[in-house]
């Protein structure tokens, strides 16, 4: 029997690519990978969210590269991760020539975010989204949350009694994010809440925030890192904290992949998304949906002991389950 494969493309951040491309492995795939940006430079990565227009010639470069070094092989399923700048037309060229595949999408950001991909949905086959919001409005995009690792899991199995952070948190400055991790983290210190904060933005967005984004006029460089966390610092991290504190971009309503790592770490979290409370792993004791009137019940959730959830849920947000959901392209139940 001959090996199944898969054409990945996806964005190559903190090796999320490796473990589902292992993944994929597992389950009997062997997979081509490729970026779904020309570049990973700094530079090439904030035109395209400023002003993708600058790179359309690169990108169409990038493009025609791929179809020149795939149209010989035949793909049982074509994955396609968010499409941050390939076209509707471009998608549909490689459908063209990969007559006999599965394509399928997974939308890791919200419509809200990339409007564009709206047009990308009724290409594939079966479209997903992380976006609970985004597939209630749109019947053809399904709900599929994000995943945990066996290395989060692994975490999770560990017996510490005593941890060296309250709170943690590593994310990428948004400007809601920053506002509020600005003002509440200096409070929640003064009342010996150990915390750990590294903010990441890329330097090319900072300096365009710095002029054109309101909530970071009065912002320092020293703030901020312009590296982010390894795999293996994120890890270690997480495993020195008790909680995780975690805010959705403003324009996102999907739960964040720090959201369902926690919950594979069997950490507690804080959070602004009340979205969670809809989801099947959410319990009061062990998830703090925060706002602006109860930031007084931080200090006391912090002293709560995280409690265990059902293994039957806790598997269904696992990488393996979330994998065998695209390769089968199955509709799953994740909410209460």
């Amino acid at each position: 029997m001959s090996e199944k494969k898969v054409l990945y493309i996806g964005t190559p951040i903190f090796n999320y690519h490796k473990k589902i491309i292992l993944e994929f492995e597992e389950q009997g795939y062997s997979v081509d990978f490729y970026n779904d940006r020309p570049s990973e430079s700094s530079f090439v990565k904030g035109m395209i969210k400023i002003r993708k227009s600058f790179m359309n010639s690169l990108i169409q470069k990038y493009f025609d590269k791929i179809m020149i070094e795939t149209k010989e092989k035949s793909y049982d399923l074509v994955f396609i991760v968010n499409c941050k700048v390939f076209t509707p037309a471009m998608v549909q060229q490689l459908r063209n020539t990969q007559k006999t595949a599965r394509f399928v999408l997974y939308m890791w950001d919200s419509l809200t975010l990339y409007p564009n991909s709206r047009e990308l949905i009724s290409i594939f086959d079966k479209a997903y989204s992380f976006d609970l919001e985004d597939s209630e409005k749109i019947e053809t995009l399904k709900f599929l949350p994000l995943f945990y690792c066996k290395e989060y899991k692994e975490i999770g199995q560990e017996d510490v009694e005593e941890r060296e952070c309250d709170i943690v948190s590593v994310c990428t400055a948004h400007p809601n994010r920053y506002k509020t991790m600005h003002e509440l983290f200096p409070k929640l210190e003064s009342k010996g809440i150990r915390i750990f904060s590294y903010m990441f933005l890329n330097k090319l967005q900072y300096l365009y925030n710095k002029v054109f984004v309101p909530e970071f006029k009065g912002a320092k460089s020293s703030e901020f890192k312009f590296i982010p966390l390894s795999e293996q610092e994120n890890l270690a991290v997480l495993k020195k904290s008790n909680t995780v504190f975690d805010m959705q971009h403003n324009k996102q309503s999907g739960l964040t992949m720090r959201t369902i790592e926690t919950l594979g770490a069997k950490r507690k979290m804080i959070t602004t998304n009340t979205n969670i409370k809809k989801y099947d792993f959410y319990t009061e004791n062990n998830i703090f949906v925060m706002d602006e009137n109860n930031l007084d019940k931080i200090e006391e959730f912090i002293n709560n002991k995280y409690v265990p959830i059902g293994e039957d849920i806790y598997k269904k947000y696992s990488l393996h389950s979330f994998i065998t959901t695209i390769i089968n392209e199955s509709d799953n139940n994740y909410l209460r």
